[in-house]
Formats: C-alpha cells, sequence, structure tokens
C-alpha cells in the first residue's frame, strides 16, 4: 500500500483504475503522476465486458429499467465495481481519504500544486467538524475533481485559482474522485443493487443529499478516448443506444432524472443553508 503523507496528520492513497491489458494507458498515466509526483497504486479494474447480464449478482436489471429505460451494459456494471471495489478496498486500510483516478485521464498542470490545499482544507473542515459536531461543519462524502460544468454549487474556498465547492448539483463524471472514510462507507451501504451506471448514480445521490463537493477549474480531464472498460463502440463501429437496447420510456426517465437532481440541488442550495 503506497500511503501519501501530505503531512504526519493526514493520510491520503490514491488509487487508478486500470483494465489489464490496458498497457498504453497505464503507461500515459504513470508518465503524468510520476511527473507530478504523485504516488498511486494500480487497481485492477474489475472486467465486465462480454458477460451475461444474469451473471452479476448484485445487478437489478428490472429496476434500471425502470430507472433508466433500459438495461445497463456488462461493461457498465464493471466500472461501478471497479469504483466500489475501491471504496471497499480503502475502508481496509487507515488512510484518511482515497483518491480515485481512471486510467483514461489527462492531469491538469496544476493538480500537483493544487491537491495539497485541498486535502488541507478538507482535514481542516473534518477535525472541526469532529471537536464541535456543530451543524454548520463541512458534511462530505465525494469530491468531483472532473467537472465539466459548474451549476448549482457555492465556494467553500479559493486558492491558485482554483475553487473548491458545494456541488449540489453533482457533476457526472467519475473520472477523479476523492472520497472521505464517511462517504466510501455510505456508498458501500446504499451502492447496491446496481440499477445504473455508477456516474448516475453518483449525481442522483450526492444530489439528493447535498454531501458532493467540487473543485473548479477541473484538475482531471478526459483524454477523448474510447473506455476500454466500457468497451469501445468506434472500433466495433456500433452505436451506444443501439447497444443499451432503450425502450420508447428512455428521453422522458432521463428528462425526469434531471430535474429531479436539479430540484434536490436547489433545495440543498437555497433551503438547506
Amino acid at each position: 500500500m503506497k500511503t501519501s503523507i501530505i503531512d504526519r496528520n493526514i493520510k491520503t492513497l490514491t488509487y487508478l483504475i486500470n483494465l489489464e491489458g490496458s498497457d498504453q494507458r497505464l503507461k500515459s498515466a504513470t508518465k503524468q503522476l510520476n511527473a507530478a509526483n504523485w504516488s498511486f497504486e494500480r487497481f485492477p479494474a474489475y472486467d465486465g465486458r462480454g458477460k451475461a447480464l444474469t451473471e452479476f449478482e448484485d445487478y437489478d436489471d428490472q429496476k434500471a429499467r425502470e430507472h433508466l429505460g433500459r438495461s445497463l451494459l456488462s461493461s457498465e456494471i464493471g466500472c461501478y465495481l471497479s469504483h466500489y471495489n475501491c471504496a471497499q478496498q480503502f475502508l481496509k486500510t487507515d488512510a484518511d481519504y482515497l483518491i480515485v483516478l481512471e486510467d483514461d485521464m489527462s492531469l491538469s498542470p496544476h493538480f500537483a500544486t493544487v491537491m495539497p490545499h485541498i486535502l488541507h482544507c478538507l482535514a481542516r473542515a473534518d477535525s472541526d467538524q469532529a471537536k464541535t459536531h456543530s451543524t454548520n461543519a463541512l458534511d462530505w462524502y465525494l469530491v468531483n475533481l472532473a467537472a465539466k460544468k459548474k451549476k448549482l454549487a457555492k465556494d467553500i474556498e479559493t486558492f491558485h485559482q482554483h475553487s473548491l465547492w458545494h456541488a449540489y448539483y453533482f457533476p457526472i463524471r467519475g473520472l477523479g474522485l476523492i472520497w472521505s472514510r464517511a462517504g466510501a462507507k455510505a456508498f458501500l451501504a446504499q451502492g447496491k443493487p446496481i440499477t445504473m451506471p455508477v456516474d448516475i448514480f453518483f449525481q442522483r445521490w450526492l444530489s439528493g443529499n447535498g454531501k458532493g463537493l467540487g473543485v473548479w477549474p477541473a484538475l482531471v480531464s478526459p483524454r477523448g478516448l474510447d473506455s476500454d472498460i466500457l468497451g469501445t463502440t468506434s472500433s466495433q463501429k456500433i452505436k451506444r443506444k443501439d447497444k443499451e437496447g432503450r425502450d420508447f420510456t428512455y428521453n422522458a426517465k432521463k428528462h425526469k432524472r434531471m430535474l429531479q437532481n436539479k430540484a434536490a440541488a436547489i433545495k440543498h442550495l437555497y433551503f438547506n443553508n
């Protein structure tokens, strides 16, 4: 276990999710993290590609179709389980925080400068909450490092032209994340059965409970490659929507889900502060 000691009071793990055989992605991600002088461990991704949905005992296809208007792809379940397994392994350690990165990411040149400030801010807030038990203390589960947009947000602290903010409408990308131990425990308790892709689950869950944070500008961004874990549609010349088997309710359910998430975010932003 490679634990980064940001200072003597903060222990942080970094897991890089990488599928067996995705050597070029591992090489690229390793080069970026080494250049940032950032310690990490390769975390083996769960390979769900090609498996029948019935092989996943924690997947509920009926509820998935009720929520989404489609079944999940087996590769989406694999991606979900990869993140779930990261949280599970994290809780077996004594680390305070877990950073999870996917291997198709591109690190901001500011990553190594800004991340220690974020972790110090989180540690200070967690220490204050533990001492005072104040209802006004920062109560958080997960930080999104890869937000595409900043919506329905409230800044907490700013450093080096980057802000840490309450992400009441939690960003959809799961490319770069920071877990608290409380958040990881809650994910393990509430994250099964699997009924939606992991990034959609995070947005619904954290917009609903108001315990998501974000960093802006993003410190992690996609490299623009097809995900090996999710399977490549471009190389197979198959449109994603054809693989998903969407039914006639798909668009309506997507719209309803977005409205529900935004309504929950507005409630936390304007009425629960």
